[in-house]
């Protein structure tokens, strides 16, 4: 219980804040915050201090530039009309949740 302190309350409310995500999305997440913010500044806090600050920089950054590519790249030259049929676009669809299909269904003269 002492070391309670240290669960990120990000962690426990993920789910409300990246409503689209799955276990990949916060497995990595995890890991490189795992790395980065217990062993690196744990053992190399000389290092973590002086660069975790630049390394948050590029990656909002390289997220940014990224955006912005998509957008002039993909979606200016369609005038907004592009349409990507690809796996990652469409699985979502096939969910439990998208269909509205309970994961244990019950006997609907029972209920709960």
């Amino acid at each position: 219980m002492k070391k309670l302190h240290r669960v990120s309350l990000l962690f426990i409310a993920g789910s409300t804040t990246i409503p689209p995500a799955t276990g990949i999305n916060y497995s990595s997440w995890f890991l490189v915050t795992f790395i980065f913010q217990f062993l690196i500044r744990t053992r190399y806090h000389r290092w973590w201090f002086r660069y975790n600050y630049i390394l948050g920089a590029a990656l909002q950054t390289g997220t940014a530039i990224g955006s912005i590519l998509v957008f002039l790249l993909l979606q200016l030259p369609k005038s907004s009309t592009l349409r990507l049929n690809w796996w990652g676009n469409t699985v979502w669809t096939e969910t439990a949740d998208a269909l509205g299909t309970p994961y244990y269904p019950t006997d609907p003269n029972i209920g709960f």
